[in-house]
C-alpha cells in the first residue's frame, strides 16, 4: 500500500506533470487571462470604434467569445479524450493569433463579431478546457491545488494584458491596430510553451505476456486507439446538480469583471483608476484560484466552491456602496478573491465527479453547461446598467450567485449527506 502511494506522488510530480501545468499555466494566461480584460475594449469600444453602439450591443463581443469558449468545450474535452492534445492546441494557437491580426483591422460591428467574437472564442475553446483537462489526468493527489496554480495563469494575464493593452491605446504613434497586433506577437512563444509541453500522462504497459499471434496485437492496439465513450457519467445526479448551478452562477458572475470599469467612469472617478480596477480584480482573483485550490484538497472542493460563492454573492450586492476610492479597491479586491476560487475549484469538482477515462468529456459538460448563461449574462448585464443603473446590475449579479451556491450545496449532499465529510 505505501509503495503505491509513493508511486502515485512520482506521478504527480514527475518531469511530464509538472510541463504539463507549465504549458497549461502560459495558455491560460493568454486565452482566459486575455478574455478577463475584456472590460478595457468595453470601455474603448463605446468610444472610439463602436461609438455609435450601446453598451449592451458591445457586450456581444465578450458574450460570444465566452459562449464559445464553454459550448465547444464539451466536444473539445471529448476530442482530447480520443486523439490526445497536440492537433487541438497547434489550431487553437495558431487560431488566436491570427483572430487578433483581424482584430486589428475591423473597423464595422459585424468584423469585430467574426473576429473577436467567433474565431476568437472558437480558438480559445480548443486551448482552454484541454489543458484543464491534461492537468486533472496528470495530478491525482492534489488536485485542487494543480488546477488553482494553472487557472492563477489566466488570473495573471488578467492583471497584465489590460495595464499592456491601456498603455499601448494610449501612445498615438502605436494605436489600435499596432496594439492588437502586438498582443498577438507576444502570444505566440508562449502559446508555443503550451503546445510543446502539453502532453498526455504515459500509461502504464500492461504486464508482460506475449499474445498469442501478431493478428492479436493489431486486433488489441485498433481496439485501444478507438476507446469507446462512456456516457454514464452524464446520468450522475451530482454532476447534473452540477451543471445547473454553475448555469445559474454564470449568469451574474462576470458582471463585475466586465463592468467595474464603465461603474468606476459613471461614478467620476479617473479614467486610469478605472482601468486598473481590472487588474486588481485579476489580480485578488490570482490568490483566489491557487489559496483556495490547496485548502479544498483537505476541507473538499465542494465544500470550499460552496463557500466562495455564497460570499460572492455577498459581495456583488455590496458593489453599488463602493462610492470613494478605498472602497472600490477593496470591492475589487474581495470579489476578485472570492470569485476566483469559483472559477479555480469548479474545475476540480467536475474532476471529482469524473473517472480517469471520461475527466475531459465532464469538465466540457460543466463548462459547456454554463455557456448559454455566461453568453446571455453579459448583455442583460449592459442592459441593466444602461436603463436601470448599477445597483439593478448589483442585484441581478448577486442573487444568480446566491441561487448557485443553494444549489451546489445540492449537489454536495448528494454525495454524502453529512455536514462535517470532505466532499
Amino acid at each position: 500500500m505505501e509503495a503505491e502511494r509513493s508511486s502515485v506522488k512520482k506521478k504527480a510530480t514527475g518531469p511530464r506533470a509538472c510541463l504539463t501545468i507549465l504549458g497549461s499555466f502560459t495558455g491560460l494566461f493568454c486565452t482566459v487571462g486575455f478574455m478577463n480584460s475584456f472590460g478595457v475594449f468595453q470601455e474603448y469600444y463605446g468610444k472610439e470604434q463602436l461609438a455609435d453602439k450601446s453598451e449592451s450591443t458591445i457586450a456581444w463581443l465578450g458574450a460570444i467569445s465566452i459562449f464559445c469558449i464553454f459550448f465547444i468545450s464539451v466536444f473539445s474535452g471529448r476530442l482530447l479524450d480520443v486523439f490526445g492534445p497536440t492537433f487541438m492546441l497547434c489550431i487553437g494557437s495558431l487560431g488566436t493569433v491570427f483572430s487578433l491580426m483581424m482584430v486589428s483591422l475591423c473597423k464595422e460591428f459585424y468584423q469585430f463579431i467574426l473576429a473577436q467574437g467567433i474565431l476568437l472564442g472558437v480558438s480559445l475553446a480548443l486551448l482552454a478546457c484541454p489543458m484543464l483537462a491534461l492537468v486533472g489526468q496528470h495530478i491525482k493527489v492534489k488536485r485542487g491545488a494543480a488546477l488553482g496554480i494553472v487557472l492563477g495563469g489566466s488570473s495573471l494575464g488578467g492583471v497584465m494584458w489590460p495595464i499592456a493593452i491601456n498603455e499601448l491605446l494610449q501612445k498615438p504613434n502605436i494605436g489600435f491596430g499596432w496594439t492588437m497586433r502586438i498582443v498577438a506577437f507576444i502570444m505566440i512563444p508562449l502559446l508555443s510553451v503550451s503546445c510543446i509541453c502539453c502532453r498526455p500522462p504515459k500509461t502504464s504497459p500492461p504486464p508482460t505476456q506475449r499474445p498469442a499471434s501478431d493478428e492479436e496485437v493489431t486486433i488489441t492496439e485498433t481496439k485501444a486507439s478507438v476507446p469507446k465513450t462512456d456516457y454514464s457519467v452524464l446520468k450522475k445526479p451530482s454532476l447534473q446538480l452540477s451543471c445547473l448551478a454553475f448555469f445559474i452562477i454564470y449568469f451574474g458572475m462576470f458582471s463585475p469583471f466586465f463592468f467595474t470599469t464603465s461603474y468606476a467612469v459613471a461614478e467620476g472617478f479617473s479614467t486610469d483608476l478605472a482601468f486598473y480596477t481590472i487588474s486588481i480584480v485579476n489580480g485578488a482573483s490570482f490568490f483566489g484560484r491557487v489559496l483556495p485550490g490547496i485548502v479544498a484538497d483537505r476541507y473538499g472542493k465542494f465544500n470550499c466552491c460552496i463557500v466562495a460563492t455564497f460570499f460572492s454573492g455577498i459581495i456583488a450586492l455590496c458593489w453599488t456602496k463602493a462610492t470613494s476610492v478605498a472602497g472600490l479597491v477593496m470591492f475589487s479586491l474581495a470579489y476578485g478573491f472570492a470569485s476566483g476560487a469559483i472559477l479555480s475549484l469548479q474545475q476540480a469538482c467536475a474532476a471529482q465527479v469524473a473517472t480517469p477515462q471520461t475527466i475531459g468529456l465532464t469538465m466540457g459538460t460543466v463548462m459547456a453547461a454554463t455557456s448559454f448563461s455566461a453568453m446571455a449574462g453579459v448583455p442583460i448585464s449592459g442592459e441593466l446598467a444602461g436603463k436601470y443603473g448599477y445597483l439593478a446590475l448589483s442585484i441581478y449579479s448577486g442573487v444568480s450567485l446566491l441561487v448557485g451556491s443553494v444549489l451546489l450545496a445540492a449537489a454536495r449532499f448528494v454525495q454524502s449527506r453529512k455536514l462535517l465529510d470532505v466532499v
